[in-house]
């Protein structure tokens, strides 16, 4: 009998697990509270329902009645949640376990976890809302401050002094659900990805890549360059040492990746997603075939092929309005053996200031090399545009320049 697999939001890679599926004869069916037009995702799988990732109750009664028989998502935290929650309702497979879940998704304790490895990491000021002088006077600056149980950028915030710090504990604050915040110090350099699959245990490093941040805004990442140019100073420092993390938050399956930054001497790590990547990157098959496999039950033994070229990533921030019409995405996409896209946002879709990743549009990937990396970003710049009801293009067109992204 065909098995059934429930996808959970418009999110990224679920355009990817819904093909893989559907090449192993999965029937696969689409959620999420949004209209067609909104949720493209859902004409490509096999049958799609109106009802939001957030009604548990509903989405439970429906998949016993529907004889779902396995539940997945992309990389939405909002739909990891869901996700979580249903397969326990209905006993199905979650890839994973509750100490991992429960550390990786407080950056204090995922702190902690690390200093038991030997992992580097920056180093934490104590803090609570209250804002003692004793704790204020042994802040050096400049300090990043970011809810614990953050995601996309949400509430992070970089302080240069004690009137910022204030500001930005508070709305770090107001943003975190379980009302803790990281203060902790602000490492200058260069941020470096790595991301990994682990099967049954084994543990295996798939893509690695470095960013480039906004100049100014150390927040804001917008180009990538894949692979990592540090990959021979992870293995001689890093790799024993993320091995044994993962043995310690008892990781047996999934997708996961690190945030790491080179500070000119060594690779500090920052923060850990366990799920699939926000983006698309090379690999995207292997890493939802190893997905699959375990909430399906199945086991096809995926091989991770490494790129032979480089490959870079654009990803298109917004300027605040209400999307009334993209271009350009079509130019690119026509030229799929240079250029692949993908969007987060869509037509309708209103952009708020200061929510983070939320105001990004979507990555758009291009393969070259790096002597000709920046003329890929001017034919990005020169076609790809959104406009707002009034007309007014609210991208934010940036250039590469000495190793920063600038207006």
């Amino acid at each position: 009998m065909m098995k059934k697999l429930l996808f959970l939001g418009n999110n990224s890679h679920v355009d990817e697990l819904i093909k893989n599926a559907k090449e192993r004869g999965v029937y696969t069916i689409v959620t999420d509270n949004l209209p067609l037009e909104q949720s493209p995702f859902k004409a490509l799988a096999d049958e799609f329902w109106d009802i939001s990732v957030l009604d548990i109750d509903i989405l439970e009664k429906k998949c016993r009645d529907a004889d779902v028989d396995a539940v997945l998502c992309g990389a939405s935290e909002v739909c990891i949640k869901a996700n979580k929650e249903l397969c326990e309702r209905l006993g199905l497979p979650f890839y994973a376990k509750q100490k991992a879940w429960n550390i990786t998704n407080d950056k204090l304790e995922f702190k902690k976890a690390c200093e038991e490895c030997g992992i580097r990491v920056p180093k934490e000021f104590q803090m609570d809302i209250n804002f003692k002088f004793e704790e204020l006077c042994g802040v050096k600056y400049p300090v990043v401050i970011k809810p614990a149980d953050g995601c996309s950028s949400i509430g992070l915030h970089i302080c240069e002094n004690e009137s910022d710090l204030v500001a930005g504990y508070r709305d770090a604050f107001e943003k975190s659900e379980t009302k803790k915040v990281v203060v902790e110090e602000f490492i200058a350099g260069e941020q470096v990805g790595f991301i990994y699959s682990v099967v049954n245990g084994e543990i295996k490093l798939c893509i690695s890549g470095d960013d480039a941040a906004l100049k100014g805004d150390a927040q804001r990442r917008v180009f990538g360059a894949s692979p990592s140019k540090y990959l021979d100073l992870y293995e001689a420092e890093l790799k024993k040492k993320v091995e044994k993390l993962v043995k310690y938050l008892e990781i047996e399956n999934g997708i996961f990746g690190l945030q790491t930054i080179y500070n000119g001497r060594e690779l500090v790590v920052l923060e850990m997603n366990y799920r699939l990547p926000g983006g698309k990157v090379p690999g995207e098959k292997y890493i939802c075939d190893v997905m699959l496999d375990y909430a399906l039950g199945e086991n096809t033994n995926p091989i991770y092929v490494p790129m032979q070229n480089q490959m870079f990533s654009y990803a298109i921030w917004l300027k605040p309005g209400k999307i009334a019409e993209i271009q350009g995405v079509d130019v690119l996409q026509s030229r799929g053996n240079e250029f692949s896209v993908q969007l987060f946002r869509h037509v309708g879709e209103d952009i708020q200031v200061d929510t983070g990743m939320r105001q990004v549009l979507g990555f758009i990937m291009f393969f070259t090399d790096k002597e000709h990396h920046e003329e890929y970003i001017d034919f990005i710049n020169e076609n790809v545009k959104v406009l707002d009801e009034n007309g007014n293009d609210i991208v934010c067109h940036y250039r590469f320049e000495n190793g920063y992204a600038v207006a």
